[in-house]
């Protein structure tokens, strides 16, 4: 009996977690993360606040979530045909993530992430690690295939692609322009080049 009462309660919770990320994302059209509450999207979703904390320890990883279930977001790139050209696309595809309706989003979880431990992990894991274990991949192999120069740090390399980005979208957000984008992945790959690179 107890089995069947699970197996029965299974579509129910589903149902209530996407209910809960598609409210969170509808909020977030009208409200800042930091306006945002529990207790507005429990009450958009129709859910209690239980069944919130449930799947989510604070409200930023709720957001995070909801970000990261919009169509769209977990689309795969596309093969890249070298490393130059898969940074170039990580670098591109991160333009258009912050320059989106999404991007100011990320600011503010930014934000919010500097007043607690908890945010922030959640933050780098669900959205900064991915990126930036992609990038320092991309460059480690094309160190050892000779695409990029050796002698410079794989870290401190991806922080300086990636930086000047988060930068304008945190400071400058009406600098992320589509000059930008066009413009930015090809110029910054430059730093990894060889010496000898035409």
């Amino acid at each position: 009996m107890e089995s069947t009462a699970v197996k029965k309660g299974r579509p129910r919770s589903e149902k209530s977690r996407k209910a809960i990320l598609n409210a969170t994302n509808k909020l977030l059209l009208q409200t800042s993360v930091q306006e945002l509450s529990i207790e507005a999207i429990a009450k958009k979703a129709k859910v209690g606040k239980t069944t919130i904390y449930r799947w989510w320890p604070n409200k930023t990883a709720v957001v995070m979530d909801a970000l990261a279930s919009q169509p769209g977001m977990q689309t795969p790139l596309p093969t890249a045909s070298s490393h130059k050209e898969a940074i170039t696309m990580q670098l591109d595809k991160l333009i258009r993530l912050v320059d989106s309706n999404n991007g100011q989003t990320i600011a503010q979880l930014f934000s919010e992430a500097q007043a607690s431990e908890i945010s922030l992990n959640i933050f780098k894991d669900n959205l900064l690690e991915p990126l930036m274990d992609a990038i320092r991949y991309s460059i480690e192999e094309g160190q050892r295939n000779g695409e990029f120069r050796d002698d410079i740090d794989i870290s401190l390399s991806a922080d300086i692609l990636c930086g000047p980005i988060f930068f304008r979208l945190m400071a400058h957000p009406k600098d992320l322009t589509d000059a930008f984008r066009d413009a930015y992945p090809d110029e910054a790959i430059k730093i990894l080049a060889p010496e000898n690179a035409n």
